[in-house]
């Protein structure tokens, strides 16, 4: 009797895109950082004296409620989808703790150890659990030192991006295939430069509140590129003298431990890397 031939097997249907409840908190995380720093500029009545929100005395609650509900409903989410595992879990608890207790030993100038350990621990793992980890450090060491304030979710948010950013860096230093040497070049190159940036972002905070001099203080309704030059003379006369010593020690301490700490965390997240297998293979 005549064997009928195999017939081909279907070709397999790519797999429909999967909805990432952890990338719309991760959104929804910027965006209310973004608001939080940038509404007394588009709100003029806020830097008024008599208003409530003055200083984010109003806000300043909500905004630090916000990022430590989404930052939970972030892990929750990650380990439910699978993007954050118990072994990454662990790592992030003990990278922020050690990281808010660096940030307690005090340098010249107020520069500190806190930023190279996030920077090379968000430059390993990513940028959503970089954020999760600029973010945590830093509320852990307010614990620690009692730095509560309506200052701290912004930087919360400064270090969260910090974080965020260092991931994504990483990420394209995997994707190019980088060796260890270029690796650290690329991380003591940012760690310079957020060195500048962190004093940057969180002056913004109470910058429109300030009154410092004609040149040198917001004013309501000047324009974009006056707000922009008033900033900048504001920049260069208050913060840029500390914040150059910020970068100067990221810069050193980064090329003084940072290759032996970065290989050292690249082992730990390849050991324990693993790729699911596709149905059927």
């Amino acid at each position: 009797m005549a064997v009928s031939p195999a017939l081909p097997r279907a070709a397999a249907r790519p797999a429909a895109a999967r909805f990432d409840p952890g990338a719309l908190v991760f959104v929804l995380l910027n965006v209310l950082g973004l608001f939080a720093y940038l509404h007394p500029f588009f709100a003029p009545g806020v830097v008024d004296e008599g208003s409530a929100w003055f200083a984010h005395q109003a806000d300043a609650p909500v905004v630090f409620a916000g990022i430590a509900a989404l930052c939970l409903i972030l892990v929750v989410a990650d380990l439910a989808s699978g993007g954050l595992d118990s072994k990454r879990l662990a790592v992030l608890g003990v990278l922020s703790a050690l990281a808010a207790v660096l940030r307690t030993i005090t340098l010249p100038a107020g520069a500190n150890l806190y930023f190279f350990l996030v920077i090379l621990g968000a430059f390993t793992f990513g940028a959503r659990l970089g954020f999760l980890l600029g973010a945590l450090s830093f509320f852990l060491s307010a614990v620690v030192t009692g730095g509560f304030g309506p200052w701290l979710p912004f930087q919360m948010f400064a270090a969260g991006w910090m974080g965020a950013s260092a991931g994504l860096l990483g990420r394209f230093a995997d994707a190019r295939e980088l060796g260890p040497r270029p690796r650290l070049a690329l991380v003591i190159a940012f760690g310079s430069a957020w060195g500048l940036l962190y004093g940057a972002i969180t002056n913004l905070w109470a910058w429109p509140w300030i009154v410092a001099g004609p040149d040198i203080s917001y004013q309501a309704g000047a324009g974009p590129l006056e707000t922009l030059r008033r900033y900048w003379n504001y920049y260069l006369l208050t913060s840029l003298g500390w914040d150059l010593f910020r970068t100067i020690c990221n810069a050193v301490v980064l090329a003084a431990v940072g290759g032996p700490i970065l290989r050292a965390l690249l082992r730990f997240r390849e050991r324990f890397s693993f790729e699911r297998a596709a149905p059927g293979g």
